[in-house]
């Protein structure tokens, strides 16, 4: 793929287990960013590791309830991808009554933002230009 460095978009990876969400993220995005879209959290921490993203949009319950906190956890400790900001994406907040965004941060949720599902296109593109924004000013 060419490169011009003074027009190239953002990289943002997708991990995501559902289709329908890949499809919706892609829509809203597409545009502006350049996606790579993976459904599980081991193709994802390749993707990560193959072509470092300036964002990661994770989902929480991947094959397990609570594999994406497992894979931010991974994510965090790696020397080359530890700063690449995440965007949390579930309904864990909702299917398990807790409010996950009051956690971000923590060892616990160790992401930039979180979002529920469902969400709607602007609630995202806002949320992936203001971290991707607070990131250049880092």
């Amino acid at each position: 793929m060419p490169s011009n460095a003074g027009t190239q978009k953002p990289k943002i990876l997708i991990i995501e287990d559902d289709p329908d969400m890949h499809d919706v993220m892609n829509v809203i995005l597409s545009s502006n960013y350049e996606l790579t879209s993976c459904y599980t959290g081991p193709d994802g921490l390749e993707a990560a590791r193959t072509n470092k993203p300036d964002l990661i949009l994770l989902d929480i319950m991947l094959s397990s309830p609570t594999e994406g906190f497992h894979l931010a956890y991974d994510l965090r400790q790696d020397e080359v991808l530890k700063e690449v900001p995440i965007i949390m994406i579930s309904s864990i907040g909702q299917a398990m009554g807790m409010d996950v965004a009051k956690e971000l941060g923590s060892d616990y949720i160790q992401a930039e933002r979180f979002l529920d599902k469902p969400f709607d296109a602007q609630t995202l593109r806002n949320a992936v230009s203001e971290v991707l924004a607070n990131k250049e000013k880092n």
